[in-house]
């Protein structure tokens, strides 16, 4: 479920409504990780800019590791998500980069595992 929510995540496309990423990763995520998330997301502004400039994303080469400095329990694990994203304008691709995050995730009651907040180191 983590790298299907890095995959969400990570795709962008211009002509979406403003963080439409962000609403479908949240099926993979805790409700207070995708808050947190949201309030980092597009503004009006940077919406505006990516539709001006018809800016798209995709990922691939997505991993979810354990980390190994992290400790792992029966209901919490620590997982570093990666992905490469290729980045586009007006369908050519410009950019190719590594997005990496850290993240607790969270056994549910159902079974579930959901992505939660965001691991800073140190």
């Amino acid at each position: 479920m983590s790298s299907e929510w890095l995959r969400q995540w990570c795709k962008l496309d211009w002509r979406e409504p403003m963080n439409a990423n962000l609403d479908r990763a949240a099926r993979y995520q805790t409700p207070s990780s995708a808050k947190d998330d949201r309030r980092e997301g597009d503004t009006d502004d940077t919406y505006r800019s990516m539709r001006e400039q018809q800016l798209s994303s995709g990922c691939d080469e997505v991993t979810a590791m354990p980390s190994p400095e992290a400790p792992q329990r029966a209901d919490v694990a620590y997982l570093v998500l990666s992905a490469r994203r290729v980045n586009s304008s007006a369908g050519v691709a410009f950019e190719a980069e590594q997005v990496r995050s850290v993240r607790r995730v969270l056994r549910q009651t159902d079974g579930r595992w959901l992505v939660d907040t965001r691991v800073e180191a140190g």
